[in-house]
């Protein structure tokens, strides 16, 4: 079976939530797919939580989703992938049934969790003819969602708060998860850094987080009340004319947008 040519994108804030995290995962699925003219995967892993990526792309998270595939639950690919409402080019693949809780005591391996995913993957891929996966991680690390995601990532997109302690959580981020891919396992992802809800008079952290981009780039998002209002009412802001602090925020996701388009053409050998 030929494996189709793609590219895994990341987005994971360890165990701190509220980061933006999903907002910024499921507008840029939206973004590239525009860009790229291509089909994009978004697998969201947010158990335990609202489900931001699937209910921001029109999907209804009550149904056999990620978490399921994962753990055997269901083994067609067919039956956890849909496609989105709000935008035809972009499919999802919801967190599913299970809760984080349903993981106790199992007895699944990172192997085996790494596999299932990459399975998933590559099949989702395959139905959808797409060329991006983007996986949205829950604010958790664990061995059967968090770790087998990255070691399956191409690219790692770190989102933090614009705050004082952001480089002390990537330092963590850094020494337990990121570092090990590459002296262990011997992978080579590109890491970016994303401070989100960017506030004036903090300029230090961008200088801080630049340590953590490794082979990638540090992305500053303005704070927009537009954008936590559009999130909050289940609108994903990249569809919407950009105006007040929307359109500041969407200059700046912009300059992201098209950072990662030209690392997702490297990766594809474009």
């Amino acid at each position: 079976m030929l494996t189709p040519r793609l590219v895994v994108i990341t987005y994971f804030s360890g165990r701190k939530g509220g980061t933006g995290k999903s907002t910024i995962a499921s507008n840029q699925a939206i973004a590239l797919s525009m860009a790229l003219k291509t089909n994009v995967v978004l697998i969201d892993f947010g158990i335990d939580s609202t489900q931001t990526s699937s209910r921001l792309l029109g999907i209804n998270p009550d149904r056999p989703g990620a978490l399921d595939y994962v753990v055997g639950s269901t083994r067609d690919v067919n039956q956890v992938i849909v496609r989105s409402n709000v935008v035809p080019s972009v499919f999802v693949v919801p967190p599913g049934s299970l809760k984080s809780w349903d993981l106790w005591g199992s007895s699944m391996s990172v192997n085996q969790a790494f596999n299932a995913l990459r399975n998933l993957i590559i099949t989702a891929s395959r139905i959808t003819n797409a060329q991006v996966v983007i996986i949205d991680l829950p604010a958790s690390i664990d061995d059967v969602v968090v770790v087998p995601s990255l070691i399956n990532s191409n690219i790692i997109n770190l989102v933090m708060d614009y705050a004082n302690y952001a480089d002390i959580v990537l330092a963590e981020l850094d020494n337990s998860i990121v570092r090990p891919l590459s002296v262990q396992l011997k992978l080579n992802p590109i890491v970016n850094v994303v401070l989100n809800k960017w506030l004036p008079g903090l300029d230090a952290v961008e200088s801080k987080a630049r340590a953590f981009a490794h082979n990638g780039e540090v992305f500053v998002l303005p704070t927009s009340p537009i954008v936590q209002y559009l999130t909050s009412t289940l609108k994903p802001f990249i569809l919407y004319e950009p105006r007040g602090s929307l359109e500041r925020f969407v200059k700046e996701f912009n300059k992201m947008v098209n950072e990662l388009i030209k690392q997702v053409k490297v990766l594809l050998g474009f």
